[in-house]
């Protein structure tokens, strides 16, 4: 089914069909703040449809409203603030980790948080909850922490939805079948917009066997162990688990991200998430306003004491406001155009009228909202996507890279200067933006929709791909049975050549022999 049919069908869907007020179990597990942000949106529409949601996450839920009459909600204890504030939690050392290394430390971080995370009591009273109440679906991040893919198996054949904040992570292809497109789609911890040349399409190929490699023989081993300490018995193996989703709903979008071919049923929502005295200090900002905030994952304690000093003295030469996202006290008095908050709504100020520039970490959420308004961006990576994401803004003329190693005062103020004064980025950035909005539908709407689709039509949109094994999907058995075929054929012709010429050649020395004789 093509994707314009796809959506199609979704418009008359919506227009039509009508979907009994659901029971929803939502898992998000991944112990980032952005992640859990992502989700908040997604919860909210579910509400608003009048379905039922049960929340587990890593953070409390904000919802206070009347929306939250249809949510319970419960927490991974103080898993998250146990691991942010441990000595292994620090951006400004995995900026220097190689994609290679990066690729092994995340799974890595996934076993080790998945070990506390099961050992949680929101966690045990999560599987009495599967055991014991009837859900009609379960929707939960499945970017990592596969260990909870036994609850799937507890909940006996339920409708799963998956979904993935991060993007199209390199083990998309195992939800959903087919190949990762590795000489379009740059590896996510690869400082790649897009491999062009032949070294950047041979290391990207690299990045991607690797990813596949410790997937299968480190990570999904050891996850499924703890899969099965969880719910106490054993399961099927993982790999075989997470091909029973139904619905995958992916945080991409072909504008951004290099398109690549994807089944009916992944579904691309980026953007969903994008669509007070803070207002105050922004409507005076005459000259304009820049936003500075490096995520939910990178604090300024991380960045160090020196330079967040170089960083306050270059802002002091700029005549336009700073909103700044600072999450520590400031070691030095600010100038008077610059006001820092502990907590900034981001997506919100970004749509602000006189904001002309963010300065980020390059994290997808935040560079998506940033598309999604218009804004263009100075990107400071430090880990995972940071680096692609970067890459893609400056390939696409809406943003420039800031080195964090090389951050100086001039540095600092030349970036500023340069995506504030050079029209050009704000240009591209319009132009992109325009591109990544112009959709059928919503993709909030979109997203809800596949998720009651997933329980009128559990298996409707999966691809027969995914049941396929890697030389099938690939047609290796094809080729091969071919290529047998071409060497048997030319070998019968060679044969019958061969006897031809043997024939031919003994006729002719026969002749030969009785022209002598006479």
């Amino acid at each position: 089914m093509s994707r314009r049919l796809l959506l199609l069908c979704i418009l008359v869907g919506l227009a039509t069909a009508s979907t009994a007020s659901l029971s929803i179990l939502l898992v998000q597990s991944i112990t980032t703040i952005s992640h859990h942000v992502w989700t908040i949106p997604l919860i909210k529409g579910l509400l608003q449809k009048g379905h039922r949601v049960h929340v587990v996450s890593i953070c409390e839920t904000n919802i206070k409203d009347d929306l939250a009459e249809n949510l319970t909600y419960a927490v991974f204890d103080d898993v998250m603030k146990e691991l942010r504030e441990s000595d292994t939690h620090d951006p400004v050392t995995w900026m220097n980790y190689n994609a290679f290394y990066m690729t092994y430390f995340t799974y890595f971080w996934s076993i080790t948080t998945c070990e506390k995370i099961i050992q949680s009591k929101a966690a045990r009273e999560l599987l009495e909850i599967v055991r014991s109440n009837e859900f009609d679906v379960i929707v939960q991040d499945v970017s990592f922490h596969q260990c909870l893919y036994g609850l799937w198996e507890v909940a006996k054949g339920k409708p799963v939805v998956g979904f993935i904040p991060l993007g199209t992570v390199p083990w998309l292809k195992d939800y959903i079948g087919g190949p990762n497109y590795p000489n379009v789609r740059s590896y996510m911890n690869a400082a790649i917009a897009r491999p062009v040349n032949i070294w950047q399409r041979t290391l990207n190929v690299l990045y991607y066997i690797a990813d596949d490699f410790l997937r299968h023989y480190y990570y999904l081993p050891a996850s499924q162990r703890l899969a099965e300490q969880y719910v106490g018995h054993k399961i099927r193996p993982l790999h075989e688990i997470e091909k029973s989703i139904n619905i995958i709903l992916v945080n991409s979008h072909s504008t951004f991200d290099n398109g690549i071919p994807l089944p009916p049923n992944a579904i691309e929502i980026g953007g969903m998430h994008a669509q007070l005295h803070i207002c105050e200090f922004l409507d005076g900002a005459a000259d304009g306003a820049i936003i500075i905030s490096l995520g939910t994952n990178v604090d300024w304690k991380h960045v160090g004491v020196d330079k967040l000093k170089v960083v306050v003295l270059a802002l002091t030469k700029l005549k336009q406001r700073i909103l700044w996202k600072l999450d520590i006290d400031a070691p030095v008095k600010m100038s008077d155009n610059v006001m820092t908050v502990k907590w900034l709504p981001q997506n919100d100020v970004l749509s602000h009228k006189n904001v002309i520039a963010i300065w980020t970490h390059g994290g997808l959420l935040s560079t998506q909202e940033a598309i999604w308004r218009g804004v263009p961006v100075i990107g400071m990576p430090f880990f995972l996507d940071q680096k692609y994401n970067v890459e893609n803004l400056i390939a696409k003329g809406a943003g420039l890279r800031l080195d964090f190693e090389a951050l100086s005062t001039q540095s600092v103020l030349n970036a500023l200067k340069e995506i504030v004064y050079n029209k050009s980025y704000m240009e591209n950035m319009k132009r992109l933006s325009n591109e990544y909005r112009d959709r059928a539908l919503p993709p909030l709407d979109l997203a809800i929709w596949n998720i009651e689709y997933a329980v009128r039509n559990p298996n409707g949109l999966a691809s027969p791909v995914r049941s396929q094994s890697w030389m099938e999907k690939n047609l290796i058995d094809i080729y091969a049975i071919l290529a047998l075929s071409l060497i048997v054929t030319l070998s019968a012709v060679f044969f019958v050549m061969k006897i031809l010429y043997n024939y031919l050649c003994k006729s002719t020395a026969s002749k030969s022999c009785k022209d002598k004789q006479l």
